[in-house]
């Protein structure tokens, strides 16, 4: 029997999520990186923010807490400036109860690089969750380059 808990048991990014009349959940396409391209004359040098619709998923076992935790979903960007992107709540009821999360949230990325999505369980780090947005540019007759 665990001596802690809520224990964190999946914590990604995908493309989409099934969730079945019992619950279970089939992730489609877990991601780690986002490819941003641009073509043409007019292909910007550096990449023009963007807006990305995300879905997370956070599941949960309880563990041997028991009662009302928060939960949180935190974003720190290439250049370390930190924002929180989802909060909420979940009952633990013990042992291998357990609760998911299907978060679906926009995320205004305005830099590409590594960004960490932190998760946070009564404000404790349980885990990060990396994920890489690359440029590429390509200009009418040059091969495609990606920014150094």
């Amino acid at each position: 029997m665990p001596t802690t808990g809520p224990l964190l048991q999946t914590a990604v990014f995908c493309e989409s999520v099934i969730e079945g009349k019992d619950g279970t959940l089939s992730l489609i396409r877990i991601i780690d990186r986002i490819m941003v391209a641009a073509s043409g004359a007019d292909a910007p040098v550096e990449m023009p923010p963007l807006t990305q619709q995300m879905t997370a998923v956070l599941t949960f076992k309880s563990g041997s807490a028991q009662g009302r935790v928060n939960v949180s979903l935190g974003m720190e960007k290439p250049d370390t400036e930190t924002e929180t992107l989802w909060s909420g709540s979940m009952l633990a009821e013990g042992n291998d109860r357990g609760q998911n999360f299907v978060l679906r949230f926009p995320v205004a990325f305005t830099l590409e690089g590594l960004y960490w999505f932190h998760v946070y369980v009564e404000d404790q780090l349980v885990t990060s969750m990396p994920l890489r947005l690359l440029y590429t540019r390509q200009v009418a007759g040059s091969s495609p380059s990606k920014k150094p």
